[in-house]
């Protein structure tokens, strides 16, 4: 083959080559610009519906229903404190022996208990969710913060038996001292109906006040969502509990402001020493897989998994 053609050859091969090879990492970027564009604009789109929700809400109320066991005492005393600096009105109050589920008659009367109290104000109570619009009111705002479930389960199981550093809790100590004492691998073991058929649960304070909501059911985690997405401004996993208090800054700076500073003071880090349950044990994997698994503690990682997609949606956009 004479020289020059081979020469031609190779350059037109070279050529082909390098167009090649252009034209795919157009490709490439194209598809990743188009991919970066979509994720932006859900992420614009996430970000309008949070404002949306909040504008539509009464901003003179805020209802924080806590639900027990997800750190809601310390983060009860970070909103008194916040009150303090951020010139808001708290309110916490406890009847012994009182119940999350409330009758209509009840319920009535708490709306209407709350639009008697002052603009700029908290309320913090463990109680599922009422629905104020049923009773010709604009929704207050609501938030919340949630756990890991069997890790809720866990701190429930061991403060029922021994309570916290505070004195709390352990008033199922009138069990005898072979039941308390049990770890929850041996309460399972022997199926104990607390372990088997876990009381505990967190659907309800989201799912609120209908009869249905205490089910147990595919039905209620599926209700929760819905009042989530609708009528809480912002449900926080205390496991990433920074970037929760973050967000309540970013999205609720009048209640909010500075939450994360006052949090990590020493007044509060002593709290949450105080409230930590006594004579936690370890519970075994087997254990944990069978109350993930085996129990109604799959609806309630039904319903974590849910919040914890909508928190990673606002820090997508937030931070």
């Amino acid at each position: 083959m004479p020289r020059w053609t081979f020469r031609k050859q190779f350059v037109l091969t070279l050529s082909c080559f390098v167009i090649g090879a252009v034209m795919y990492l157009n490709s490439i970027f194209y598809q990743d610009s188009r991919r970066i564009s979509t994720f932006q604009r859900k992420s614009i789109e996430e970000f309008e519906k949070t404002r949306k929700r909040i504008e539509e809400k009464d901003r003179n109320y805020i209802i924080y229903n806590r639900v027990p066991k997800c750190g809601s005492m310390s983060l009860t005393t970070l909103c008194y404190r916040l009150g303090a600096a951020n010139g808001f009105k708290v309110a916490s109050p406890y009847e012994d022996g009182e119940k999350p589920n409330k009758n209509e008659e009840d319920q009535m009367h708490f709306v209407n208990f709350l639009h008697e109290q002052r603009p700029g104000y908290m309320y913090i109570r463990h109680q599922y969710f009422i629905d104020f619009t049923k009773f010709g009111k604009k929704q207050p705002i609501y938030v919340n913060m949630i756990r890991d479930p069997v890790e809720r389960f866990e701190s429930f199981y061991y403060f029922s038996r021994f309570g916290n550093e505070r004195g709390g809790g352990g008033a199922s100590s009138r069990m005898s001292e072979i039941r308390r004492q049990e770890s929850i691998d041996e309460c399972i073991q022997r199926r104990r109906q607390e372990c088997i058929k876990p009381y505990w649960q967190v659907v309800p304070y989201f799912c609120g006040q209908d009869a249905g909501c205490m089910t147990r059911s595919q039905w209620a985690v599926e209700k929760a969502k819905q009042n989530i997405k609708k009528n809480y401004v912002f449900v926080g996993i205390l496991e990433d509990l920074d970037n929760s208090l973050k967000i309540m800054e970013a999205i609720l700076p009048s209640y909010f402001n500075d939450a994360l500073h006052v949090y990590h003071n020493p007044e509060n880090e002593r709290m949450k020493h105080e409230t930590h349950t006594r004579n936690k044990k370890d519970t075994s994997t087997a254990a944990r897989d069978f109350l993930k698994s085996e129990t109604s503690l799959k609806l309630e990682y039904d319903l974590y998994e849910f919040v914890k997609s909508e928190m990673e949606n606002l820090k997508s956009i937030l931070f």
